[in-house]
C-alpha cells in the first residue's frame, strides 16, 4: 500500500496555512494548537474503530481529519488517510487499513514535535 516512512525525513510545509492565515503567526499558532489538541483523539478513535472492524467510523474520522494534514503541510499523511477512507467506505481491501494506519501512527509523534518547533519559530518572529 505505502512504503515505509522515515521519521527522520518528515517535512512540514506551512506555506498553505500561512496563505490561509494571511501570514498571521498568531493565527497559525492557534491552528497548530487546535491540530495538536484534536488529532490524538481522532487517531485513538480510528485505532479503536479498526480494532472493532467499524469501517464506517474509520472512513468517517479519516475523512474528517484529512484536511487538517493539508493545512499542516503533511501531505503524505493526507494521502494515506484518503486511501484509508476509500477502502473503509467501499469495504475494499480493509486488511490494508491497519498497516497503513500503523505507518502514520509510527511517525505522528515526530509530526507533533516538528509542529511544536514551528510554533516556537513563529513566536520568535513576533
Amino acid at each position: 500500500m505505502t512504503e515505509d516512512i522515515d521519521p527522520n525525513n518528515i517535512q512540514i510545509d506551512l506555506s498553505y496555512l500561512s496563505d490561509v492565515a494571511g501570514g498571521s503567526g498568531e493565527f497559525m499558532i492557534e491552528m497548530i494548537d487546535m491540530f495538536l489538541a484534536q488529532t490524538p483523539d481522532c487517531f485513538t478513535e480510528i485505532d479503536q474503530s479498526i480494532s472493532a472492524n467499524n469501517w464506517s467510523k474509520v472512513g468517517e474520522v479519516a475523512h474528517k481529519i484529512k484536511p487538517t494534514f493539508t493545512f499542516m503541510g503533511v501531505n503524505f499523511v493526507k494521502e494515506i488517510l484518503a486511501e484509508i477512507e476509500v477502502k473503509a467506505k467501499k469495504l475494499e481491501l480493509v486488511e490494508e487499513i491497519r498497516p497503513a494506519f500503523d505507518k502514520i501512527n509510527s511517525v505522528i509523534d515526530t509530526i507533533y514535535l516538528k509542529l511544536e518547533e514551528e510554533k516556537i519559530r513563529l513566536k520568535d518572529q513576533d
